[in-house]
């Protein structure tokens, strides 16, 4: 990078060194490994940037941590996995020596290996909480996240050059909370992928695809499936994602009390099997109670496949670009959207999802995003002025 000097000389600068701090470099993290990769790499192009990706193995499946980034180490984990302890992690940040750390998500051994680190140094860090400050992701396993808060979190927080949201509505939750810091509103990127031609088909298809989670409302999902089923007899539901602690199993003995026809549990999907499931569907469904972005709502629309889902997640959009149904989280509101979708003409369903791709397109896609991330981080390093999108 080079500056100008008072006398008119050039001066080069050596690029500023970021670390994102993560945890479960796999599939399993959800979303995050789509978005920290994609931060990672995008980033890595500018000259002014070196980016590093630390976090932990997923004993599960280890090799998928290497495409994280284009310079990755991966630690193994000690004692329970919801901590995603990695002792090995704090000696190799501190030789790493980063500029800048952006710690990716909460209530995990990352946080207290940040917060040490700053206090050794006080070099800037940003804290990314990817949901996990959300009213629900609080009230979830509440007392397990009060312990961690005295041990590291509530220090970690305050002390943070910057958070960023990737949503006005994270955003809102961050001051709710009566936190100080500076607010960076960054959206997560989408790759926007080619199109492949739609499966020929008589038949629809509704598709559900995130983690199986309870977070995520699909029990709700099935209960309007019950409804629906025998009024829409050419429509199909797919519950796809990786389980989370056995919440399948719990569903799929739901769908067989309500005595549910053509619901597939269709398992964990990724690359070109989630592309063709995507392009195989007439209407995306997340019945959502908590989403500080929803990234799998971004993707969808990217495949031209119009959205339900609730106002828990920031996506007030799908109204005003007229590319889907933003309601309350409740059985009743689903059913009649729901009708809605799938009694209309296919061509008007392919008319929604044409525009959700232009809407990601023009407001999601990698080259903004990571160019605001660029100027966040050098902001952070003291080598840029404050960015626009950064908020008091």
């Amino acid at each position: 990078m080079r500056r100008s000097s008072s006398n008119g000389c050039q001066i080069m600068r050596d690029p500023i060194r970021v670390a994102l701090l993560t945890a479960k470099m796999s599939p399993a993290a959800g979303g995050l490994s789509v978005s920290v990769p994609g931060l990672a790499h995008g980033l890595n192009v500018f000259d002014d940037v070196e980016m590093h990706v630390l976090g932990t193995r997923d004993p599960a499946d280890p090799e998928a941590a290497m495409r994280w980034g284009p310079r990755v180490q991966a630690f193994p984990i000690v004692g329970p996995a919801s901590l995603q302890r990695a002792p090995d992690m704090a000696p190799v940040l501190e030789e790493l020596a980063p500029d800048v750390t952006d710690v990716q998500g909460l209530w995990t051994w990352t946080s207290r290996v940040s917060l040490d680190y700053w206090r050794r140094h006080h070099k800037p860090y940003v804290i990314t909480p990817r949901g996990m400050l959300d009213p629900w992701a609080r009230h979830n396993s509440a007392w397990k996240k009060r312990l961690f808060a005295a041990f590291a979190e509530n220090a970690h927080l305050r002390h943070a050059h910057c958070l960023r949201a990737t949503a006005e509505m994270e955003a809102e939750h961050f001051r709710e909370m009566g936190l100080r810091a500076p607010i960076a509103v960054v959206p997560n990127a989408i790759p926007i992928p080619k199109l492949a031609p739609r499966p020929a088909s008589q038949r629809h298809q509704v598709l559900f695809l995130s983690r199986i989670h309870p977070k995520k409302g699909v029990d709700v999902l099935l209960q309007a499936w019950a409804t629906l089923q025998d009024n829409h007899p050419n429509w199909d539901l797919v519950i796809a994602g990786i389980d989370e602690n056995g919440h399948e199993a719990e569903l799929k003995a739901q769908a067989e009390r309500l005595r549910l026809q053509r619901v597939t549990f269709y398992g964990p999907v990724h690359g070109a099997a989630k592309d063709a499931l995507y392009r195989g569907s007439d209407l995306f469904v997340l019945p959502t109670h908590a989403e500080n972005f929803g990234l799998v709502i971004a993707e969808a629309l990217a495949q031209e496949v119009p959205v339900i889902t609730t106002t828990n997640a920031p996506w007030s959009g799908l109204k005003e670009k007229r590319c889907g149904w933003w309601i309350p989280l409740n059985r009743e509101r689903l059913i009649d959207s729901m009708t809605d979708a799938m009694s209309r003409p296919q061509a008007d369903l392919r008319a929604m999802g044409a525009r959700g791709r232009t809407w990601i397109k023009t407001d999601f896609a990698p080259e903004h995003v990571v160019a605001k991330m660029r100027v966040l981080y050098l902001w952070c390093a003291g080598q840029a002025e404050r960015p626009d999108h950064v908020g008091e």
